[in-house]
């Protein structure tokens, strides 16, 4: 285990996406000076955004970059995700910051079957992993030191932004008084982790000065059946679920966190069911 040290700043940029807001609030929570960098005024598709960052970056600063365009859904957005990075990056030449945090995806793994660690290849399938992988591409080649990439599998819980299939959409239509809509049988396998684990594993990562990649991954994956009837239990006993239309392919998707416990062996993951009760009590 490294040692730790309290960051002298933190810059999160991209602080007001589903990670980049529960980060902050958490750093503030915690007594951590903290800035963040919303896109409304640092609009990363446009160059010049380099030398305004290049003025509010100090070099013992620690950076974590979630900005991307997700979900990815085509070659534009692809195209746009590496031109966020770009900018970033380029304001790196002139003020090396002491870390960069890149918070990235299990996509960059492609939507395929088997056990995945950090040493698995990447071979994306998808506009969102090509577009993941590409920004990891895009930090390990520029002027960035001591980066750390942070594959964080399908993150769940209050704040989120995206309304993605699984746990955040199931409770979402519990909220609307709906039927759970679950595709198919819903027998593909995902690893879902939650969004407090997400920001203290990050918060341990910027302590210990992280540098290399690690997977965000609870350990433990469900069918998109279990999750459904977990939401249920937890948030309505009484609602429905329903099957619908068709989940293609079964895919069976796990991941092995040993590195999360050799780098950090005191840390306590939630499984899911912990995690939904933990998100009931809050919203209650």
């Amino acid at each position: 285990m490294k040692s730790q040290k309290v960051p002298k700043r933190v810059v999160v940029v991209g602080c007001n996406g589903f990670i980049g807001s529960a980060l902050i609030n958490q750093l503030m929570q915690i007594g951590i000076n903290c800035l963040g960098l919303p896109k409304e005024e640092f609009d990363l598709l446009d160059a010049a955004t380099s030398n305004k960052l290049n003025n509010i970056l100090n070099a013992g600063d620690q950076v974590v970059f979630t900005s991307a365009i997700a979900p990815s859904k085509g070659a534009n957005d692809v195209i746009k995700s590496i031109t966020m990075a770009e900018t970033f990056c380029k304001s790196m030449e002139k003020v090396p910051v002491e870390q960069v945090i890149l918070i990235s995806s299990d996509s960059v793994y492609g939507d395929r079957g088997g056990v995945f660690n950090e040493d698995s290849p990447c071979y994306p399938n998808s506009f969102h992993g090509l577009a993941q992988l590409s920004r990891e591409i895009v930090f390990s080649n520029s002027s960035v030191k001591n980066l750390a990439i942070l594959r964080v599998c399908a993150v769940y819980g209050p704040g989120d932004t995206h309304n993605g299939y699984g746990p955040n959409r199931f409770v979402n239509q519990i909220k609307n008084l709906e039927p759970i809509k679950v595709f198919g049988e819903g027998l593909n396998l995902r690893d879902h982790i939650f969004i407090d684990d997400v920001v203290d594993l990050v918060i341990e990562s910027l302590k210990s000065n992280l540098v290399g990649k690690l997977n965000i991954a609870s350990g433990r994956s469900y069918s998109f059946l279990e999750v459904a009837n977990l939401c249920k239990k937890i948030f309505s006993p009484e609602i429905k679920i329903d099957n619908t239309g068709a989940e293609g392919e079964i895919i069976k998707k796990y991941f092995t966190n040993d590195k999360i416990y050799d780098m950090f062996p005191n840390f306590v993951l939630h499984d899911l069911e912990a995690g939904l009760n933990s998100w009931k009590n809050r919203v209650l």
